[in-house]
């Protein structure tokens, strides 16, 4: 990977962890989402242009590779969690949830994010290795461990749509990589 490209990949990653459409309340959880995608395809399409302007040598390929995975690990793990959090801002979840929200307590929330990062984590792993078959083990594993809990309907579309959010972004983000490698 070119080290430039790489380089501007893993700021654009960094830098949209404080993203303002990032931030709750922002606006609209559909208006972040469509800004996070216009911005991820400009820095893509920045890096790859800004390639054009030297020629590397050996060592800065192997550095353009690690930065190139530090931001595709850095972007799918602490990236996904605001993006599934715009998802989920789409359904009302909060431990006070408004009419028709979905009510989750405080530490379900944090043991959700820090399951969410795990998850993604391990899903890009598995896509970079081409193995898309374990992402079905994954969430059979998730469901099997929130067994009990998916009995109550309002918390099982909560834990399928976090999920699947989750799992979308780790896959993206995997397909992307293997198609700029």
């Amino acid at each position: 990977m070119h080290p430039i490209t790489a380089a501007v990949l893993l700021v654009f990653a960094v830098a949209t962890t404080w993203a303002p459409w990032r931030r709750p309340g922002w606006k609209t959880p559909s208006r972040g989402l469509w800004v996070e995608g216009v911005a991820l395809v400009t820095a893509v399409v920045a890096a790859l242009q800004l390639a054009r302007l030297a020629v590397p040598t050996r060592d800065g390929m192997a550095w353009g590779r690690v930065a190139f995975y530090a931001a595709a690990y850095w972007y799918a793990c602490a990236g996904g969690m605001a993006i599934v959090r715009l998802v989920l801002d789409m359904v009302p979840v909060s431990p006070q949830p408004p009419k028709g929200g979905i009510a989750v307590s405080a530490s379900e929330l944090a043991r959700g994010r820090m399951i969410g990062v795990l998850e993604r984590a391990l899903a890009l792993t598995l896509v970079l290795l081409g193995q898309y078959g374990a992402l079905g083990l994954l969430i059979a594993a998730k469901a099997l461990a929130r067994f009990r809990a998916l009995e109550d309907r309002d918390f099982a579309e909560y834990f399928l749509i976090g999920t699947l959010a989750s799992l979308l972004h780790a896959l993206v983000v995997g397909v992307g990589v293997r198609l700029l490698t």
